[in-house]
């Protein structure tokens, strides 16, 4: 089927401009009726056409305004996750210094705390005994602090 038609120009011309079969010429269907170039041709454009339809309305796009939207809302949620790791970090690790400072204001003075709580305290001076743990836990709260600010001092930041 390498053979040259003499119609195969204006078959062209005519499925370009849309205008096949509806408007064409009888002498122009009678042919391509009886040319099997011209019939594949119509064919072919034919099928082609259809599948390219086909695919623009698979193909919808979504309006710009809501693919922006979309990608300003993952925008904003990865600047607000990249906010909230240190500060995560930073809980966390004051809450490890507390617990560690708990366990040892626990073991250093379980006998004296234990002692007192059997004994009802008599006068002001036993339950000033009592506040002997006061620098201990004002020392945890500092090292609580400057960890929290050096955990968030050497996470990366926005």
């Amino acid at each position: 089927m390498r053979f040259a038609c003499t119609h195969l120009a204006e078959l062209r011309q005519e499925l370009h401009s849309g205008h096949w079969p509806a408007a064409s010429s009888p002498e122009l269907r009678a042919h391509v009726g009886s040319c099997p170039r011209c019939t594949q041709e119509v064919a072919l454009t034919i099928h082609l056409r259809q599948a390219r339809l086909e695919a623009l309305a698979e193909s919808r796009a979504e309006p710009a305004s809501l693919i922006w939207w979309r990608a300003q809302a993952r925008r904003r949620e990865a600047v607000l996750a990249r906010a909230t790791r240190p500060i995560l970090a930073a809980q966390a690790f004051a809450v490890l210094v507390i617990l560690a400072a708990i366990a040892l204001m626990a073991a250093r003075n379980w006998r004296a705390v234990v002692g007192h709580a059997l004994a009802a305290p008599t006068s002001i001076a036993s339950l000033v005994d009592l506040w002997g743990l006061a620098p201990l836990i004002a020392a945890a709260a500092l090292l609580t602090t400057l960890g929290a600010v050096a955990v968030y001092l050497t996470t990366d930041r926005p």
